[in-house]
């Protein structure tokens, strides 16, 4: 009896070093993104004011702004790496610190400032594509830990405030991400389909903060609908009839044979009840 209870303990103590293990890695992984980081903004600030200096004796206020940003990237890339360290206790047991990841979201707002510096400048050098590369890995990063605060991990799913709207959420670039609103329940389960989810959006539902939905842009709403599609209601009821939605109606495919014809079960889509109803009727298809 006692070996048998020592069983459930000991996988409990497996789970946990593997789990303790793969938090330290992904911690580390930000930590060398980090350092890798700092570097390169350091030697882009260097570069960057030698290149002005010497150019024609003058520097103009695009060229300032370009020095000045600079700087101010290199200095969040230097607090932000402080921040990744172990000791900064920006770290706990759970997966991540959400003030952590509101450190990327204000490093990459500097980056995008320097960015746009140096495209009224007309300067881009291969550091800056550097910088944007190590900034897109720690992006990729941050959106493997699941926190409903986290913009990275809310990628490409479903979120809800405390309104009634439904958001998708796009990622646009490093620490840049939109919300784009589903027009109503249609838009949302022809989305879903069309990334292939299945019948069950709500699986990628996360509910979030109105503080979280805020830091985002608002994008395009999202306004679908099933017009040249088929369609059951999800229900057990039996006898469901399929429809075609063509020019704003639903047209009711009388037998097994008309479906097969529309190229069978396989391109029949279930949706809600309230989808069905929203559509007049049709004529009949025979």
């Amino acid at each position: 009896m006692k070996r048998n209870g020592l069983k459930p303990i000991i996988f409990i103590i497996f789970i946990l070093t593997v789990f303790s293990a793969g938090r330290a890695d992904r911690r580390q992984q930000i930590y060398g993104l980090a350092l890798e980081l700092e570097k390169q903004a350091s030697f882009l600030a260097e570069t960057s004011f030698g290149h002005f200096k010497g150019w024609n004796n003058a520097i103009s206020d695009e060229e300032q702004a370009v020095l000045f940003k600079s700087e101010a990237f290199l200095a969040s890339c230097r607090l932000f790496l402080r921040l990744t360290e172990e000791r900064s206790d920006y770290y706990r047991a759970g997966f991540l610190r959400t003030n952590l990841y509101n450190a990327f979201f204000y490093l990459t707002r500097a980056f995008q400032d320097l960015e746009s510096s140096m495209r009224k400048a007309e300067v881009m050098p291969y550091e800056l594509s550097a910088c944007r590369r190590l900034l897109n890995a720690m992006d990729a990063e941050f959106s493997k830990w699941p926190m409903s605060d986290n913009l990275a991990y809310l990628h490409q799913r479903y979120v809800k405030g405390r309104r009634d709207a439904v958001y998708m959420i796009e990622r646009r670039g490093p620490g840049q991400y939109v919300r784009r609103a589903f027009k109503d329940l249609e838009s949302l389960f022809r989305y879903n389909y069309d990334l292939k989810r299945g019948k069950d959006p709500w699986k990628y539902l996360v509910e979030v903060s109105n503080d979280t939905l805020e830091k985002m842009e608002e994008g395009q709403m999202i306004d679908l609908t099933f017009e040249g599609w088929l369609i059951i209601e999800q229900s057990n009821r039996p006898n469901r009839p399929v429809y075609l939605i063509e020019n704003g109606k639903k047209r009711g495919l009388t037998s097994p044979q008309v479906v097969q014809r529309f190229g069978g079960w396989g391109k029949v889509f279930e949706v809600p009840v309230e989808v069905v109803a929203k559509y007049p009727e049709g004529d009949p298809i025979t």
